[in-house]
């Protein structure tokens, strides 16, 4: 991975939501791969995690790849963009006559008047493709034309299943093999494939437990690819191509839509194949003449873009389950990429300066949660990072305007500095306020600090009623936090559904051998809860920690459940490890409570709640 890779890499990876599948990019800029990676989780169901040879379902991407194959033949004379599909396809008929007029062209650009789409094989696991014409044939014939073919633009699947019909017929090959032969391998795309020739080196990506997605609809949303591959097809468009001809690349990605509103810009830029054919977006200048085309299916978003002022090729897709906006992504990516040579494409926003990047970029507390402050090129991110090491954007795509970062809905973010220490600071809606304190070095701590580190604690003096400790504080794990001396975390067991905190670790520093206090001092909210530890050994010889208004014990020595009673009322909680299956709990008597919690000191069971029990194999027994 090289250098710019895995700044790119580190800017997408905090945003992609937790349990998404998997993310891929590339970054192409004269023939040459600038960047390109694979980023997602590694799921129980999966033997590993997604990697840079995986291919994505592009879906209607594959538009363009079917135009390329119409145009191929057109240049040898085997097809006429303006002449009537029934020329090519005389087994073609719907219940409106107005069909006979419907050409290539008007399949392509998507002024055909066709219904849509034919749901039926748009998505399936299994891909044959034996009777799909068949079933193309039977259900136009049973449909009329929502206008007269070349009177207005509406996206429409259907028009590039009858070019690729056209391809098949004329040329004498199975689309797919056609398409391998005669565009794919040419140009060195080697995981660019349709389903019934899929390269057996390039696995298929897919979402979560979800099959694999084909289609049998494939010149409409059929190939699967990796991204550089992708790019390498988009390359053709900046270059001498050995596959289509300066004619008709000019043809593809000329306007051809239309519209009869008057206040319709979108409709008329339509391309061949193309969903736009001169794209801008406000904040960035990408010059004239940009090509997008983007992909939807029922598991993945891509997003493919063709810059000819910077001789650029952009390719990304992802599943959905990782809840990026993939256009924002790779273009802030592209941008990124463009200062590192020098080049600000960003119209009204500058490059971080170097001294704001050092002096304020880094680690910031809250009171309940780790804050990294992330700058590259033009903008920032806010980035949680807890003990175990994931991340989270909290804050993202900041913008520099030379003298703040800006954010969506005209908030503003900057630094204040109160000696000795800075501030991440806010204005919202006209307010401005703290958000949290930059993180710094205390004295080194005594050793028994460091011997808690990874030592576990969960509440023994709870009452029956207590909610609290059920969603945010039923038990803590000791960490350091990762880069500064002498300062640990609380890392609490938070229920994710919580509607106070999702998530609690509190930063204290060590003020003696048992004790520690919180030491933040952000106006507002952002000191709000602060801690203050006081660590002792009972009379048991457990260590036992006061802190937040309950007692917790170490875990290090509780007893193994065998059926213990419950304690007397007022007398500390009953607290055991579960070392063997616990197939049912013991009676509860009224007004009293049995929680579980997992071996990560989550609650998975609550007699409050009324859960229903799930037999359990680990974890921690409460009996209050």
């Amino acid at each position: 991975m090289n250098d710019l890779t895995a700044k790119l890499s580190r800017i997408i990876r905090p945003a992609i939501k937790k349990g998404g599948a998997g993310v891929s990019y590339a970054i192409m800029q004269d023939g040459r791969i600038l960047a390109a990676d694979t980023l997602g989780e590694k799921a129980p169901y999966a033997s590993a995690s997604p990697k840079p040879e995986y291919t994505y379902n592009v879906a209607s991407i594959s538009k363009v790849f079917c135009t390329a194959a119409v145009m191929q033949l057109a240049e040898q004379g085997k097809l006429e963009l303006d002449a009537p599909v029934v020329k090519y396809l005389p087994r073609f008929t719907m219940q409106d006559e107005r069909f006979r007029a419907i050409t290539l062209r008007h399949c392509l650009n998507h002024t055909s008047g066709l219904p849509g789409t034919q749901w039926r094989g748009f998505s399936v696991t299994d891909a044959d493709q034996s009777r799909y014409y068949e079933d193309v044939y039977d259900y136009l014939s049973r449909c009329t034309l929502k206008a007269d073919p070349g009177v207005y633009t509406v996206y429409c699947n259907d028009g590039f299943t009858l070019a690729e019909m056209a391809v098949a017929a004329v040329s004498g090959q199975p689309f797919s093999a056609y398409c391998m032969e005669h565009i794919t391998e040419p140009i060195g795309a080697h995981s660019t494939r349709l389903s019934d020739t899929r390269n057996p080196e390039y696995r298929q990506m897919h979402k979560g437990k979800f099959p694999f997605e084909q289609s049998l609809s494939q010149g409409a949303a059929g190939f699967c690819t990796t991204m550089p591959d992708l790019c390498r097809f988009g390359h053709q468009f900046l270059c001498e191509s050995a596959i289509l001809s300066e004619e008709s690349k000019r043809e593809m990605t000329k306007p051809q839509g239309k519209t009869f509103l008057a206040g319709d810009d979108r409709s008329p830029m339509f391309g061949l194949g193309w969903d736009h054919v001169s794209f801008q977006v406000p904040e960035l200048d990408l010059g004239e003449h940009v090509l997008l085309k983007g992909g939807n299916s029922f598991q993945f978003d891509t997003q493919f873009l063709v810059l000819p002022r910077d001789r650029a090729v952009l390719a990304i897709s992802e599943t959905h389950d990782c809840g990026l906006d993939i256009q924002s992504t790779i273009l802030r990516l592209f941008a990124t990429a463009m200062l590192e040579q020098g080049v600000n494409i960003y119209r009204r926003f500058l490059p971080v300066p170097e001294e704001i990047r050092k002096q304020y970029s880094g680690v910031y507390l809250m009171q309940n949660a780790v804050w990294d402050v992330r700058m590259e090129g033009a903008q920032a991110d806010v980035v949680r990072v807890n003990v175990g090491g994931e991340e989270e954007s909290v804050i993202k795509d900041l913008r520099w305007n030379g003298t703040r970062f800006e954010g969506a809905e005209k908030q503003e973010f900057f630094f204040e500095e109160h000696a000795p220490d800075r501030y991440l600071m806010t204005v919202f809606k006209g307010t401005g306020f703290g958000l949290a304190m930059k993180a710094k070095d205390f004295s080194a701590p005594p050793q028994s600090w460091a011997e808690r580190v990874g030592k576990q604690y969960i509440v023994c003096n709870a009452q029956a009623c207590d909610l609290a400790i059920h969603e945010v504080i039923p038990g803590f794990r000791v960490e350091r936090l990762s880069g500064f001396e002498g300062v640990f975390l609380l890392a609490f067991a938070n229920r994710s559904d919580s509607g106070v905190y999702s998530f609690f670790e509190g930063c204290v520093k060590a003020t003696g051998p048992d004790t520690g206090e919180g030491f933040l001092n952000t106006p507002s909210n952002g000191s709000r809860d602060l801690l203050c530890p006081a660590f002792f050994r009972g009379e048991d010889g457990s260590e036992y920690c006061t802190v937040a208004s309950y007692r917790y014990i170490c875990t290090d020595r509780l007893e193994a459940y065998c059926e213990q009673p419950f304690p007397e009322p007022g007398a500390q909680n009953g607290t055991y490890v579960i070392q063997r299956r616990l197939k049912k709990l013991p009676p509860c008597p009224e007004g009293r409570r049995i929680m579980i919690l997992s071996t990560e000191l989550v609650p998975v069971y609550d007699s409050l709640f009324g859960d229903k029990y799930q037999p359990v194999r680990d974890g921690y027994l409460l009996l209050i």
